[in-house]
């Protein structure tokens, strides 16, 4: 109905305007062609749905362009050009403005170019590029007791921090490794025995690492970074971590080391302790507003120019207070609370069933949407914040069940037009990955990235919209000789070609 009332609009301009063919000036009107002679949907003029680039090709007056599979089209706007300075552009009668004007292109548009007393139709279709596929990288002999992936902000590159799982314990050293020329190029951090990593870029580029050196006598966390190739600590005395949450997170050039005491310390006991860099090193930073509690891990990500943060709580029995998850925003210098406690109610909703929360997952969109993986009765789901009901809802359906004793956990990231994806395991440690279909709103068919047993996997998005996603299989031995070595294999998946 919407393509014949537009083509009727555009039948009754037709005959006002009379002649469409005279080009002879003067009286008759300007001289020039009525024609469309560029259009595209730019990135700078639908930041919400593009980030890139899509040039159109026109042929005669059919208007052709491919957009990446799951772009919201509802409501995209036009860059166009025409013949003549002077020509109109309407669509059903409204006047377009290059680069300003949105419409719905979920069906055809005719575009009506006017120049004095000439007129041409032109039909713009929209239309899917193929949908993207996982590619393989490149893989890499390494042995990893644990590793953390990033993407350099400058070049929108991955990077992998992996602390090493030496022959000895004085071979567990940290290894910081960035895909140049399609494969990953290792560069050791320290000379020094390092455990339980974390890993971040300030908005330049620059690597920020934190690393723990349990060797007797020395018991501290490390925070190092990088200029040109030398790698200095910076920060050398951070009080002793537990096993679990180092995570690093930014705001442009301000960092943020997140750990949790082994012992009191200035701060309580396995209180969430700041180690923050803001022109100069500050130890023993809280966040504000947050009670005086423990923590298990904590999990940061940045958008734009915020920083969000999700706390694991630990259950406290004296209290009958169960699992949950905290979440805050640091924006503008300050700390605010977003949702205090989540915990996961029974069906009944009279009681709360424990919830995996050392190994969640947190995303967050442009929009300010929440989105936490968890594992809820052993099975990997993902959970969004409502804004306006401050409470969490299930995002399609459950992730296939892990038969493990230990909850399967899944990975989540969104890519920079909003479309959720998921990566998790199946009962045989099989890596898959899905994306959120945005018509269907569930789980899109699920591809598998591994044939082999898959220990520990990370997934981020570029701000190009190429996602990347590391595994790592341990070395496979018969009878104590490795027949197959230990590899971190690197995948991505380029949503926006």
């Amino acid at each position: 109905m919407k393509k014949y009332l537009s083509m009727i609009c555009c039948l009754a301009v037709l005959f006002t305007a009379g002649c469409g063919d005279d080009d002879t000036g003067g009286e008759d009107g300007p001289k020039g062609e009525a024609k469309l002679t560029a259009f595209s949907f730019t990135a700078e003029s639908n930041p919400d749905c593009l980030v890139k680039d899509y040039t159109g090709t026109i042929s005669g007056t059919a208007v052709s362009v491919k957009v990446p599979a799951g772009t919201d089209v509802s409501a995209l706007v036009a860059t166009f050009e025409t013949a003549d300075g002077e020509s109109t552009v309407t669509v059903g009668g409204t006047p377009q403005v290059s680069g300003t004007t949105a419409n719905d292109f979920s069906d055809p548009v005719d575009y009506l170019v006017n120049l004095g007393k000439k007129n041409a139709l032109y039909t713009v279709t929209v239309s899917e590029l193929p949908e993207a596929v996982w590619t393989k990288v490149t893989e890499w002999e390494q042995t990893a007791n644990d590793f953390r992936l990033e993407i350099d902000p400058t070049d929108d590159q991955p990077a992998l921090l992996v602390n090493a799982d030496g022959a000895t314990s004085a071979e567990d050293v940290a290894i910081f490794a960035k895909v140049s020329n399609g494969k990953f190029q290792p560069d050791t951090v320290a000379a020094r025995r390092t455990s339980m990593p974390a890993f971040g870029f300030s908005a330049s580029g620059k690597p920020y690492i934190f690393y723990y050196d349990p060797v007797s006598g020395v018991a501290k966390g490390f925070i190092a970074t990088r200029t040109g190739t030398a790698w200095t600590e910076e920060c050398t005395d951070i009080d002793r971590p537990t096993t679990v949450g180092p995570t690093i997170g930014s705001v442009g050039e301000r960092m943020f080391a997140f750990t949790m005491n082994r012992a009191a310390g200035v701060l309580g006991e396995r209180f969430v302790n700041i180690t923050e860099y803001n022109n100069g090193w500050n130890k023993n930073q809280s966040i504000s507003g947050r009670p005086s509690q423990r923590a298990y891990s904590v999990i940061a990500r940045n958008v734009e120019n915020a920083m969000y943060v999700s706390v694991h709580n630990p259950a406290e029995t004296a209290t009958n207070t169960p699992h949950s998850i905290s979440i805050y925003k640091f924006e503008n210098n300050a700390w605010s609370t977003i949702i205090e406690a989540y915990v996961k109610p029974n069906e009944a909703g009279d009681s709360y069933v424990p919830i995996d929360l050392i190994d969640h997952d947190l995303a967050v969109d442009k929009k300010g949407n929440i989105y936490l993986g968890i594992a809820y009765n052993r099975i990997p789901q993902v959970v969004k914040f409502d804004p306006a009901t401050k409470i969490f809802n299930l995002v399609a359906t459950v992730l296939p069940t892990h038969t493990a004793t230990r909850p399967n956990f899944c990975r989540i990231a969104v890519s920079p037009i909003g479309t959720l994806h998921a990566a998790y395991k199946d009962a045989d440690n099989h890596l898959f990955a899905t994306s959120l279909d945005n018509t269907t709103k569930d789980w899109k068919t699920a591809v598998q990235l591994s044939t082999e047993a898959v220990d520990g996997f990370e997934f981020k998005f570029a701000e190009n919209g190429t996602a990347y996603l590391a595994y790592n299989v341990n070395a496979e031995k018969v009878d104590g000789v490795i027949v197959s070595p230990a590899k971190i294999h690197l995948y991505k998946l380029a949503t926006a070609e």
